[in-house]
């Protein structure tokens, strides 16, 4: 009962790959927004499928 195209994930860094990645799930209930800590290209927390996705594509490599 997730996603679709109203569900998102974007990936905010500067140049020293410091930011957040912000990530919105639609669901028949409302929507959720997250917003994850990123350290040098680190998460700080777990990362679903899609969050990966936006951070491989935000630095160039895969997750670290």
């Amino acid at each position: 009962d997730t996603g679709g195209d109203n569900s998102f994930a974007i990936a905010l860094l500067d140049g020293e790959e410091d930011g957040i990645i912000i990530s919105s799930f639609y669901t028949r209930d409302g929507v959720r927004v997250y917003a994850k800590k990123i350290d040098r290209g680190v998460p700080r927390q777990v990362l679903t499928d899609e969050e990966k996705q936006v951070l491989e594509e935000a630095t160039g490599e895969k997750e670290k």
